[in-house]
């Protein structure tokens, strides 16, 4: 059987229209890059992001400092724009922040923090160079849909419409599909779908791994939530959104000056030598999504590579079904363009156990997330 028809039989034979009993199919969405980029072909991968060319640097020369770090000895030169140079800087000024004894002589804890602030709001700068951020509509409590709407984005949200249709409440428990969903993107796509699905509002109802203090400006007084009413969403590499506060977070979706977000850097994990997960929002947020795949009985990863790089979100995406006995009842589905045979070799160096079972409950699909829709709404 194909991964799409798979996935809609899975879907209606669980579906709260077609079935009286309450038990919950918990289906999880893992989101890549290339989820964003089917969202809107203008959305940057990593490379672009990470890529800072000189007359982009030039050009904000006199909003930011880093490019007079670039021009100091053992530092990459402002001729030196690659995300592979990127992930140096952000790796050389990470050691030194977190080991004082290698600090460079005119560096301390301080203006290392004020750099590394400045380099996150130069990345927000440049998310917007390529594209824009659909930030929250004026009264900042709604994402407002594009206007107008491309063929693509028309079928994403005919397709997640018609999943948030397969669950209901009985007597304050949910029952039917109940879709929630991990990503690496900074971006607000994912809270601009579940805003304009069913009823509920997005910032009121969804469950981030962290309770914010508050959301654009406004007490958050949604502190206890309920399964059957609220999505996860978990960003495991931060949002443009996430702002530290004291001892906790607030969430704002809506514009921001360069110095504002200067002042107040996003929690975002940028590229580096050595990824650290150590600070309070990742290490709040990476048990919340640990206990969300071990729950969940559906996976489907979207435009994500597997990279053998990011071998801490592989090792993540494994507490899925860590083992045989836990894969059992359980379904994967992966949709990538890349061609079945990589992505089942991406899944094997995931799941290391694939080569040694029966197969049956897991699906690859070679193509596009779109079309992969479209099958399923056939």
């Amino acid at each position: 059987m194909d991964a799409a028809q798979a996935f809609r039989d899975l879907v209606i034979a669980n579906s709260s229209q077609h079935t009286d009993h309450n038990a919950l199919l918990n289906v999880t969405f893992f989101v890549g890059a290339g989820f964003s980029k089917t969202w809107d072909s203008h959305s940057p991968t990593g490379y672009e992001l990470f890529t800072f060319p000189r007359e982009f640097l030039e050009g904000m020369a006199t909003q930011i400092e880093i490019d007079e770090l670039l021009t100091q000895p053992g530092y990459p030169t402002l001729d030196d724009a690659a995300p592979a140079k990127f992930k140096e800087l952000v790796y050389n000024l990470s050691m030194q922040l977190k080991y004082p004894g290698i600090r460079t002589r005119y560096m301390d804890e301080h203006s290392l923090e004020s750099v590394i602030n400045e380099i996150k709001a130069v990345v927000l700068e440049r998310f917007e160079a390529l594209t824009t951020l659909n930030y929250t509509a004026a009264d900042g409590n709604r994402f407002l849909l594009p206007t107008p709407m491309t063929d693509n984005q028309t079928t994403i949200m005919q397709f997640f419409r018609w999943l948030s249709d397969q669950q209901s409440e009985n007597r304050g428990a949910a029952r039917g599909v109940h879709v929630d969903f991990l990503s690496t993107n900074y971006d607000y796509v994912l809270e601009t779908i579940l805003d304009n699905v069913g009823d509920r509002q997005a910032l009121r109802n969804t469950y981030r791994g962290i309770t914010p203090t508050s959301i654009c400006g406004q007490r958050n007084t949604n502190i206890v939530q309920d399964h059957w009413s609220v999505n996860t969403l978990i960003k495991i590499n931060g949002g443009f959104e996430v702002i530290p506060d004291g001892s906790g977070y607030t969430l704002d979706y809506r514009r921001r000056s360069f110095g504002e977000v200067r002042e107040h850097a996003p929690e975002i994990m940028m590229p580096s030598k050595e990824q650290n997960y150590t600070s309070r929002y990742f290490s709040a947020i990476f048990p919340k999504a640990v206990r969300l795949l071990q729950e969940s009985r559906v996976l489907v990863i979207v435009g994500y590579s597997l990279s053998e790089e990011d071998a801490l979100l592989r090792f993540l995406i494994r507490q899925f079904a860590e083992d045989l006995r836990d894969v059992r009842g359980k379904y994967i589905f992966y949709i990538d363009y890349t061609n079945q045979d990589v992505l089942t070799e991406r899944l094997q160096g995931c799941f290391r156990y694939m080569n040694r079972m029966d197969v049956s409950n897991i699906f690859t699909y070679s193509g596009g997330f779109v079309e992969w829709i479209k099958h399923i709404l056939a």
